[in-house]
């Protein structure tokens, strides 16, 4: 006869060793198994095991957004999700695998994280009607999140805007920060208030931030790649003065204290193009003072030592033609659009080559934009406790007005 002592042991060598390294999709077959094993999936703890389970390993991801304009009887809008391999080798075309679909597309404007295999998908004109979600691409789930209204006057225009996604690791509670700008449309002066709003997962609810510490005139610089890092969402933020003189810094949010920080930015000379991106679960930074200039820009990649310390670690000098960065894939693989084709590629710091991704079919669309993404997938969820039939990616895309 089993003791209660070796019964328990047995279970938690069971779901240590086996049921926690199962991919999603097994854990969502085995959730009708019986109650406890439901409940086991949907407890924190287990959430938090599967996900920083050794073997539920970081992927690269293509998000890709367009219209092929070709298509018949009309322009078809889709949107696509793509996971690559962990490892992708110089000279081999990786194989990819659709991990989504969704076509009839309206007016799709952004992804933004992964935070633990959570998106927040983005759609609207840029001045009005803006919505979001919660989307987790793994269990499929999703999250209609209530639109937010800015209270203004009716002269106020959009200056600028950012936004990003992180967790707040006090209270295990993901989250959504806005930051918007507005001006006086009239004057053509910027009203000097920043406008800062902030959604919590666990509440299902906006808040607007009193007098948040970060000035108008601080342009926050979109990033590469999610740059969340340990409950801390990093911007690289660009000042100019009278004199058109450009001052680079790093702006920083704590999701649990929703308070702004500053961090030493590096050292880029004022004329370069500078953002900053994650690099092996690290923060880091691309500059270039001539920016996707086919065969002669230099990128200067930097890494940080300690909190505030940055060295370039080298320079690269990727022969394409004219071009955009997308992000880095290891310490050396740094992955590039193509302007005209649209295609993909990554360059080997290494070896000096240049490998296609093998999304040549991408050059079939216009109006695109395209995302390479971190993606782990998890089961941490998004669904409301009563879910309602507008909770799903596909209306949210195509229906949601």
């Amino acid at each position: 006869m089993t003791s209660n002592t070796e019964s328990c042991l047995q279970e938690e060598i069971l779901i240590d060793h086996i049921i926690s390294r199962l991919p999603v999709k097994s854990l969502l077959r085995f959730k009708c198994v019986c109650k406890n094993w439901c409940d086991l999936f949907n407890s924190l703890s287990f959430i938090r095991k599967h996900c920083d389970n050794p073997g539920n390993r970081t992927h690269p991801a293509v998000c890709k957004f367009g219209v092929n304009y070709n298509h018949d009887p009309e322009p078809l809008r889709s949107f696509n999700f793509y996971v690559l391999p962990e490892k992708i080798f110089t000279g081999i075309v990786p194989t990819h695998q659709r991990l989504y679909r969704c076509e009839g597309v309206t007016d799709f404007r952004c992804i933004y994280g992964p935070v633990n295999g959570l998106f927040v998908l983005e759609k609207g004109h840029y001045l009005e009607n803006v919505r979001f979600c919660w989307w987790n691409p793994a269990t499929r789930e999703c999250r209609l999140i209530p639109k937010m209204n800015f209270e203004l006057l009716d002269f106020f225009d959009d200056h600028t805007r950012t936004a990003g996604i992180g967790l707040d690791l006090v209270n295990n509670d993901y989250k959504f920060i806005w930051i918007r700008v507005f001006y006086d449309n009239d004057k053509s002066e910027v009203y000097p208030k920043t406008y800062v709003a902030v959604y919590s997962l666990n509440d299902d609810s906006w808040k607007f931030l009193d007098e948040p510490d970060l000035p108008y005139d601080c342009n926050l610089c979109v990033s590469l790649n999610c740059t969340y890092l340990d409950g801390l969402h990093y911007w690289m933020s660009v000042t100019t003065d009278s004199d058109g003189n450009t001052t680079y810094g790093i702006r920083t949010f704590d999701f649990a204290t929703e308070l702004f920080g500053k961090r030493e930015p590096p050292p880029f000379p004022s004329d370069h193009w500078g953002t900053l991106m994650l690099r092996c679960g690290s923060i880091a930074a691309i500059s270039c003072n001539d920016t996707a200039r086919a065969y002669i820009s230099f990128y200067d990649i930097w890494v940080t030592i300690g909190e505030d310390k940055w060295i370039k670690v080298f320079t690269i000098n990727p022969q394409i033609p004219s071009h955009w960065p997308q992000g880095v894939w290891d310490y050396d693989k740094f992955i590039f659009e193509l302007t005209e084709t649209r295609s993909l590629v990554f360059y080997d710091h290494s070896t000096k080559e240049v490998t296609n991704l093998g999304f040549n079919h991408f050059r079939l669309l216009s109006s695109s934009f395209c995302w390479f993404l971190y993606y782990k997938e998890s089961i941490v969820p998004v669904k409301r406790k009563e879910p309602t039939p507008f909770d799903n990616a596909e209306y949210f895309l195509t229906k949601y007005r």
